[in-house]
């Protein structure tokens, strides 16, 4: 009986930890940005680097006139020089949910966090099924 509790804490835990915040999620916010997104242009700000991987500061005005600033995820190189307008996506709904057009335009690397989880779901799948059986 206890494996069996150890075995559902660990598939919460993969989920609610590992798959949803870094795989489905952002392939979600992606999906809604790509279907209800409003497009308006930004400025890039600044840079912020973390070791070799950077992340940029980008200012907007909603089509309600609200500015805001938006941090893109850290990657490994730049989109854009301090002061170059681009193009943002975001969601009326929840503007701090928001992506530049060419994040969008690529494939997500979610998918790799998605894929990684399930992977890590099925081995733990083949390890439990020879313990218990």
């Amino acid at each position: 009986m206890l494996g069996w509790a150890i075995y559902g804490f660990m598939m919460c835990f993969i989920f609610g930890v590992l798959i949803y915040p870094f795989g489905l999620r952002p392939l979600l916010v992606d999906r809604r940005l790509r279907s209800a997104g409003v497009t308006v242009e930004a400025t890039c700000l600044r840079a912020s680097w973390s070791e070799d991987r950077v992340s940029e500061y980008f200012e907007f005005t909603t089509q309600e006139g609200r500015a805001v600033t938006y941090k893109s995820p850290l990657r490994g190189g730049r989109l854009a020089r301090d002061g170059d307008v681009l193009d943002i996506v975001y969601d009326p709904k929840r503007v701090r949910r928001a992506r530049t057009a060419r994040e969008l335009a690529r494939k997500s690397p979610a998918w790799r966090n998605l894929w990684g989880g399930v992977v890590l779901i099925a081995l733990m799948q083949l390890f439990f099924l020879k313990l218990f059986i």
